[in-house]
Order: structure tokens, then sequence, then C-alpha cells
């Protein structure tokens, strides 16, 4: 994916998460769309990318909410990690893998957050945290999994295709 529709793509899900998403909410969880990208992304693209996308779009959720800035990318960039080795591990990732590992760093990046909230002297509470945020938010999570998931894996195919075309031989 070219670099410019990457940012847009995660600008546009910073935006939604700050705005639209609030409506949805139940409790205090509701969808991660940038967390859901950077997950989709780091499934088709290689680490670099991964990790690029994940400091950007934690960076942009960051400056839309309260959470101290950098927290978020933290929790991304774990979670990019953790979908490298995983994908280092086996031939391939299947669903079964990528609900694992949404509900994993769904709660990574959540507990990421809090603790560094803990430390910029936020106060937090971590058992009404756990069950009024980071468990509604898993499962936001998994319904909208899918159809961002579709969408990075289209746009990471037209890229390979758009890349083959213009390879010089």
């Amino acid at each position: 994916m070219r670099t410019i529709v990457g940012i847009v793509l995660l600008a546009l899900a910073a935006v939604a998460g700050s705005t639209f998403t609030p409506q949805v909410r139940v409790f205090g969880g509701q969808p991660d769309l940038v967390f859901l990208l950077v997950l989709s992304l780091a499934v088709v693209s290689p680490l670099e990318q991964s990790v690029t996308w994940a400091l950007i779009g934690g960076i942009l959720q960051d400056m839309l909410s309260l959470t101290p800035t950098g927290a978020s990318a933290v929790g991304l960039v774990l979670t990019v990690f953790a979908v490298d080795w995983l994908r280092g591990q086996m031939f391939r990732l299947g669903v079964i893998n990528l609900l694992v590992l949404t509900l994993l760093g769904t709660a990574l990046q959540k507990f990421t957050i809090m603790m560094i909230s803990a430390v910029v002297g936020f106060s937090v509470r971590p058992v009404e945290i756990a069950i009024y945020v980071v468990a509604p938010t898993m499962v936001y999570n998994l319904i909208f999994l899918f159809p961002v998931y579709w969408f990075a894996r289209r746009l990471s195919r037209r890229r390979a295709t758009a890349q083959r075309l213009t390879r010089p031989y």
C-alpha cells in the first residue's frame, strides 16, 4: 500500500474512532478501527511496513483522544510483533488465528494504554476497565474484524498486482 493511502486510511479510522464509534458504545467499549486496520495490515504486510503503520496509527489515535501520546502506538507495535512472531511459526494464519490475535491484541493494547496512563498520573481502575471497556471492545473488534481485514487484503493484493506489472524484467 502506498504511504499516503495508508496515512489517509489510518487518519480516517482515527477520526471515525473518535467521532462515530462512540455513538455505538456499549458500556465503555467501542470498535477500535485503528487497531483492526493495523492488525489486518500486519497480517498481509512485512514487519517493517506493519511497524510503520502501527506507529502512525497509534500517534493519530492518541492525538484525538485523552490518552498520553504514544500509548496506543506502544500497544499496536507490540501487537504487530506478536503477529509477525506467529506468522513465522505457522505456514499460514487462518481464521482461528486471526480471531485469537484480535482478542489478545485488543487486551494487550488496552492494558498497555492503561499501564502507561497510570504511570503518567491518570486514575486507573483495572477491574472496571477490564469488565466495562476491554470486554465490550473485544466483542466489537470481533464483529468488525472481517470487513476491515477483507478491505486491507484487497488493498494489499491490488498493490502487489501493480508492482508486478511495473517491475522491469
